[in-house]
């Protein structure tokens, strides 16, 4: 089930997801609901029209995805599950939003061919964001500094999804991709921004900087306990009460 709420004045919008039963259904309301955003994304995007998707047919691109893929249906079935209702809700195929969301594990294996970097190609390179969240028990203040490629300029909104056990998160996405590539926090107090360095924070929070699964996490410690395998890599932790990395 989802609601949209309008935000006057705004031109950023906001759609939030209330409890579904599956990962899938939940991917399939927002590619739905924003399906017009990712196809205009998809075919604006310079980088995945004549670099990741040339590739993606060469033999060495086949090899790449296909290990990619098969690592994340297994490590991450919840999140694979999430993206694959997003394609079949967009009316897009599955191999496009795979190449927008392992654009940056693809792109270094992607050959140059001796010709010069494009503008959106050193966008790509230097396109760390920065974030101000400011939380406490009767709002939520969200600043962002969107330095990404031009391809993200109007394809992006605010979403806000309930899960099945009561966790709810909100968080910044780009059309396509899955919530956890820009800002966002849960309903336990658990942060993941662009850079936590320079985060200022008013209330007992704890944040960090990884991904979708720590939006979906009830307490700092259980999502590194979830991403030990070897195959898997930690980014910047903080727990800010505690002053602790």
């Amino acid at each position: 089930m989802a609601s949209e709420m309008a935000k006057p004045g705004k031109k950023l919008e906001f759609f939030e997801v209330e409890v579904c039963e599956t990962a899938m259904e939940i991917g399939f309301l927002i590619g739905k609901r924003f399906s017009y955003l990712i196809k205009n994304r998809i075919a604006s995007d310079l980088i995945l029209q004549e670099q990741l998707l040339p590739f993606a047919q060469t033999f060495q691109g086949k090899s790449l995805l296909d290990k990619l893929c098969k690592n994340n249906k297994q490590s991450f079935p919840r999140y694979w599950d999430e993206l694959v209702g997003a394609a079949e809700g967009s009316g897009v195929s599955v191999l496009d939003l795979v190449l927008l969301n392992f654009r940056k594990e693809i792109l270094p294996f992607v050959p140059k061919s001796g010709r010069a970097a494009t503008k959106e190609e050193e966008e790509e390179a230097s396109n760390d964001c920065s974030d101000v969240l400011i939380v406490n028990n009767s709002m939520a203040i969200a600043a962002h500094n969107e330095d990404g490629n031009v391809a993200l300029i109007g394809h992006s909104y605010l979403l806000k999804v309930t899960l099945p056990n009561g966790l709810s998160f909100t968080a910044f996405t780009y059309a396509g991709e899955l919530p956890s590539c820009a800002f966002g926090f849960n309903s336990n107090g658990i942060v993941r921004a662009s850079r936590t360095e320079n985060l200022i924070f008013h209330s007992k929070m704890q944040c960090k900087k990884n991904g979708l699964i720590h939006l979906q996490s009830n307490s700092i410690l259980r999502p590194g306990n979830r991403l030990s395998p070897s195959h898997v890599s930690l980014a910047n932790l903080v727990e800010t009460e505690k002053k602790r990395r």
